[in-house]
């Protein structure tokens, strides 16, 4: 009986991680999902996120698999507010960034772009890229020493600029 507590739990819970990053695919990151569906959803939602944490650490396997799948629930309810709302979905080739406090939408070509500023008109607290707009922002010389790291190890990763 433990092992298959312990097994469904598990795939509940893979389950469950599956339909979040769904979510997070079709609506935007939080920031964006909980302007959408209001402030009163919102903190429902946040208190279930918080039981099922509680739940993971303090309770038995029957109490976390019930609160899993009070979670798969709460999700599908948040789909249904963000469908409901009038929000239009992120769409395929666009992805949703919260980057320094403000949410940026980022396509891959300037000719996409065109199609998600009429798609996101009326969200006023949205920013939209794409990323041949944001390569021609990097400085040449920053471009140059990057290709020269690059030479040197494919896996090097810059964190940050600063200008002096």
């Amino acid at each position: 009986m433990k092992i298959y507590l312990d097994e469904t739990l598990r795939d509940r819970l893979k389950d469950l991680r599956n339909y979040e990053n769904e979510t997070y695919v079709k609506w935007g990151n939080r920031k964006r999902i909980f302007k959408i569906v209001g402030v009163k959803f919102e903190i429902k939602f946040c208190r279930a996120e918080q039981m099922l944490k509680d739940s993971m650490i303090n309770d038995s396997k029957q109490k976390q698999l019930k609160m899993v799948e009070m979670m798969l629930r709460a999700y599908e309810q948040l789909n249904i507010k963000c469908e409901e709302s009038g929000y239009i979905q992120i769409q395929p080739n666009a992805k949703c960034f919260n980057f320094d406090n403000k949410t940026a939408l980022v396509c891959d070509t300037d000719s996409d772009k065109p199609i998600l500023e009429k798609i996101h008109k009326d969200e006023k607290d949205i920013m939209i890229f794409s990323i041949e707009e944001l390569f021609r922002c990097i400085p040449s010389d920053f471009m140059r020493a990057k290709e020269l790291l690059s030479k040197l190890d494919k896996s090097v990763n810059i964190q940050r600029v600063d200008y002096v």
